[in-house]
């Protein structure tokens, strides 16, 4: 999280991998100065980097740096993020589709403890 009203500073990636299968894109999105200008992060783990796909797509914003991002992540170029971008991707289920839905949670409050 970043919080610069209070003056101090944290500083975080936009992903690592959960195993050596990670992939993550992200396309359009404003990168504030809370992200680090590496990105990435392989959890120390070099061989992820082999099976990672770790992509970004026009991103904007003082921490969007391509050129100082690790060499095993990538921009996609246009003909390769359309792929990333399809309904399909998104939502594949097209029986329960999770985008249309209106998810509604009910927790009953209670204030005793």
């Amino acid at each position: 999280m970043c919080d610069h009203r209070s003056g101090a500073t944290s500083y975080m990636h936009l992903g690592r991998p959960w195993g050596i299968f990670g992939r993550v894109v992200f396309a359009y999105c404003f990168m504030d100065h809370c992200i680090k200008h590496v990105g990435w992060n392989n959890w120390g783990k070099t061989e992820n980097e082999r099976t990672l796909c770790f992509y970004e797509y026009m991103c904007f914003g003082p921490s969007s740096c391509p050129s100082k991002r690790v060499t095993w992540a990538r921009e996609l170029m246009d003909e390769e993020v359309e792929q990333f971008l399809m309904h399909g991707f998104i939502d594949p289920d097209q029986q329960r589709p999770w985008l249309c839905q209106k998810m509604t949670l009910s927790i009953p409050y209670s204030a005793k403890t």
